[in-house]
């Protein structure tokens, strides 16, 4: 026996046969390296069994199996007896050996799994070989203490990743204990999540809705910035709705619960972007590809390498090999991969905390490089209503024809009706109202035994009345009295009062906005002035939008051209954007389903803190990918040097940056583009 084991390839046989032996006889499910990454994810998130093994104790802590710490423990106490003790060769062999296989014989099994089936080579197999190899040059505490290291690592990120995981979600949903529901005539405590319908729940003074509630008496003042991402405040009433996320400001109401925690909007915007397919993005693939490449590329290297120093240098044939493995652990991407996922997260919830939700990570990189937001007036910049901008008449008194027009027009509940009846601003005398008829394009009513209609020109013409005033800057109504033209009415669009700060902030992000409008030259111009828009097109129909974007994308081709409007507009004009974005998320179902990017307030301004959070996470996963490659080279030279060339102290420094990336993503809530 002590022949055979101080024959360096006697030993490294005997490993490669106990691999296909086991290889061969436990092979019984694929395994995949994103996939894999994505269930131990949502493992975390559910409280479930992680390491790639169903939980056979049935209890977790944050999301590790507790018989794998029984595990290590027992190989730690192996390892060190047979470091410490003198207990002879084959004995201390024997309880190396043991260790290594209790700590680790899930991550050989992993290792196997993906080579037969996948035929790829992953970091459990790159861990793995360094272990059995470690054996065949008498370094069996170095095969142990990897497996330890390797399994301690990750309950250690395991550990990392739910503290940074919970305290994203707290910083856009505090965590609340409890919240204050009636049972009968009694007040009692639950948690917020076990809320269902029907429920009278107290909301007291600065206390969130846990759902989607309704007043059913007295007032309350919401503040919904924790929704919208900036400050908005409502009044709501007996009635009313009060939407999950949103702010008591007032004194406590008493409410009825309008559906389960879980199925509200608010809650539907977390979910999203914690869904473990979000957070894998394109740096994220890049980063599995390299690993299926260069996993394969370092096990030959290594290979190379200790054939090279074999021949070509006086190194012992054992230090040569050992030297090689510490390549192998070297390779392993744990490093890169494991920080990933959460850095993707934390860039998902800052978007969130903006008012913003974007669906995945692959959008958020498309953040990242926006170049222009393109948008139709109509939906982001006209109200809706219409202001008098000036009365013309050459038979009536200006003032006199807004009063005749303000009766005429007291049956209509148009925009235009409103708009008129608030240029007069006083008391309409509904007894002059003799007769009163509305057409698609006018009306016709007789006052005071006058008659009286007014319209658009073509309503006039049709009627035989000639008008001879032109057409305003926005919309023209016309009015005739007993048959004879008697004048017009200008009426202009009234832009949001919020338009220039909006987009504003979208131009401050890096984003050049254009506007697109069906309307007049000057019409489009003076909207684009007043939102401080300086590029626009005009008379632009929803036949040509398709093209112009198609156009403006052309001058834009590393940067992304974002649409931003309502889910019920255009929805080519999302498709043929790089990025879709839906405004008024809260209030439309629909814009989950149309937009990759959802506004949850009727603005752009919360479209360029999404952009900021998303320059601020590719620049933080960059930053932690150069300095993985920068450790990864340190260690490679001292490797290749013989400076240092323990395996432990590889996986050690691999383990450590692994951990010190997840918890480097907090960089993304504070750091300021």
């Amino acid at each position: 026996m002590t022949l055979f084991w101080e024959n360096v390839k006697s030993r490294l046989l005997f490993c490669l046969l106990m691999i296909y032996y086991y290889v061969k006889r436990n092979i019984t499910e694929p395994w995949n390296g994103v996939n894999d990454m994505k269930e131990i994810f949502k493992k975390k998130t559910e409280g479930e069994s992680g390491g790639g093994f169903a939980s056979l104790s049935g209890s977790t802590w944050y999301g590790v199996d507790k018989l794998l710490f029984v595990r290590l423990g027992v190989a730690a106490v192996l390892l060190c007896l047979g470091l410490f003790l003198r207990l002879g060769d084959g004995v201390s062999l024997l309880l190396l050996l043991l260790s290594t296989l209790i700590s680790g014989f899930d991550v050989l099994y992993r290792a196997c799994v993906r080579l037969v089936k996948e035929h790829c080579l992953g970091e459990e197999l790159l861990v793995s070989i360094a272990a059995i190899l470690a054996f065949t040059i008498n370094e069996g505490y170095e095969a142990a203490a990897v497996m330890l290291i390797y399994q301690a690592g990750y309950i250690a990120r395991s550990y990392a990743s739910a503290l940074t995981k919970s305290s994203f979600r707290d910083r856009v949903d505090p965590f609340v204990p409890s919240v204050t529901v009636l049972r009968g005539e009694e007040k009692t405590a639950i948690p917020p999540e076990e809320v269902q319908l029907g429920d009278i729940l107290i909301l007291d003074r600065g206390q969130r809705a846990p759902a989607d509630l309704e007043i059913l008496e007295g007032s309350a003042t919401l503040d919904l910035a924790p929704i919208f991402g900036h400050t908005v405040r409502r009044e709501v009433t007996a009635g009313q709705k009060i939407p999950a996320g949103a702010v008591n400001s007032s004194a406590a109401v008493r409410c009825t619960v309008l559906g389960a925690a879980s199925d509200s909007v608010f809650a539907h915007e977390i979910d999203a972007v914690s869904d473990p397919d979000a957070v894998y993005g394109p740096e994220t693939d890049s980063v599995e590809r390299y690993a299926r490449v260069y996993a394969p590329f370092a096990l030959g290297i290594s290979v190379l390498i200790a054939l090279l120093l074999l021949i070509f240098s006086t190194v012992p044939t054992e230090e040569a090999i050992h030297r090689a493995l510490v390549l192998l652990i070297i390779a392993c991407p744990t490093a890169f991969l494991a920080p990933l996922p959460f850095m993707y997260l934390a860039g998902l919830f800052r978007s969130l905390q903006n008012g913003v939700v974007v669906k995945d990570a692959f959008v958020l990189d498309g953040l990242s490089r926006a170049g222009a937001v393109v948008f139709d007036k109509d939906e982001m910049l006209s109200t809706g209503f219409y202001r008098v901008s000036s009365v013309k008449s050459e038979r009536l008194d200006p003032a006199v024809l807004l009063r005749v027009a303000a009766h005429a027009e007291s049956g209509s509940s148009t925009a235009v009706a409103a708009s008129i009846a608030k240029a007069y601003g006083q008391a309409i005398d509904a007894s002059l109202v003799e007769k009163f008829t509305e057409e698609p394009d006018g009306i016709t009513a007789v006052i005071d035994g006058i008659d009286i209609r007014m319209g658009d020109a073509a309503y006039m013409e049709k009627n035989g009345i000639t008008v001879t005033d032109p057409v305003g800057d926005s919309v023209t109504v016309y009015m005739s009295v007993n048959d004879q033209y008697a004048g017009c009415i200008y009426l202009s669009d009234t832009i949001r009062d919020d338009a220039r700060s909006s987009f504003s902030a979208v131009s401050g992000a890096g984003c050049e906005c254009i506007m697109l409008s069906a309307d007049s030259p000057e019409k489009t111009r003076t909207a684009a002035v007043s939102a401080g828009v300086r590029e626009y097109y005009a008379q632009c129909m929803p036949m040509d939008r398709l093209p112009k974007i198609q156009e403006i994308k052309e001058r834009y081709p590393v940067n992304s051209v974002l649409y931003l409007g309502e889910a019920s507009g255009d929805s080519a004009c999302f498709s043929a954007a790089d990025i879709g974005v839906c405004v008024d998320g809260l209030a439309s179902e629909i814009a989950m389903q149309t937009g990759s990017a959802v506004i949850m307030d009727k603005t752009a301004s919360p479209i360029a803190g999404a952009i900021d959070a998303a320059k601020v996470t590719r620049s933080t996963v960059r930053q932690l990918l150069l300095a993985v490659l920068a450790v990864k080279a340190v260690l490679l030279i001292l490797a290749l040097l013989g400076v240092t060339y323990q395996l432990w102290f590889a996986a050690m420094v691999d383990t450590v940056a692994g951990i010190a990336g997840i918890l480097y993503s907090s960089r993304i809530w504070t750091e300021q583009k």
